[in-house]
């Protein structure tokens, strides 16, 4: 068994490796936590930071232009260059929390292959189904219907999971731009 999640001390961590495994980890955490309080609060955020090694990320709500418009007036030097410099950064960071909601997904499916083969497996184990008794009949239509509550409590919330992605796009086109 692994450790489990635990609180690490809030200190630089050393190890260039270990570090910059911990900033890809919680770079998503970050963008959504932004996301999370710019859509609950209402607010205006413009979020830059800079990885390990120099890459820039941003996340802006409603959008980086207006924001940028905002608080540097109409210089439109000044926003551009920001704009063009930081747009592959932005890219990139869609592109990996895509990966990550893609990685999420393939692990999901594997699981769900997993348990469809030990569903299978046990199949082929039981009796059939015009052997078995009325009571043992009666148990197993309750299991199925919990097991159909089951499955519609899922897809319900992989709907709202689903909804909550294609809502975190927003209106600068992308979540972490």
């Amino acid at each position: 068994m692994g450790r489990g999640r635990q609180r690490i001390p809030l200190s630089r961590i050393e190890n260039d490796a270990q570090r910059s495994g911990t900033f890809s980890k919680r770079r998503d955490g970050l963008i959504k936590k932004a996301n999370e309080i710019s859509t609950l609060c209402g607010v205006e955020m413009l979020l830059v930071f800079f990885s390990p090694s120099g890459k820039a990320y941003t996340f802006s709500n409603p959008n980086m232009d207006t924001i940028l418009k905002k608080y540097f007036g109409d210089n439109p030097m000044a926003q551009t260059n920001f704009t063009e410099q930081h747009l592959p950064a932005q890219q990139e960071v869609n592109m990996q929390i895509q990966y990550s909601r893609i990685t999420d997904l393939e692990m999901q499916i594997q699981d769900q292959m997993k348990l469809n083969q030990a569903l299978r497996d046990a199949e082929k184990a039981r009796p059939p189904i015009s052997d078995l008794p009325l009571s043992e009949l009666q148990a197993m239509k309750h299991r199925m219907e919990m097991l159909r509550c089951d499955v519609l409590q899922a897809k319900m919330k992989v709907h709202a999971q689903a909804k909550i992605a294609h809502d975190d796009v927003g209106p600068s086109g992308g979540s972490a731009l």
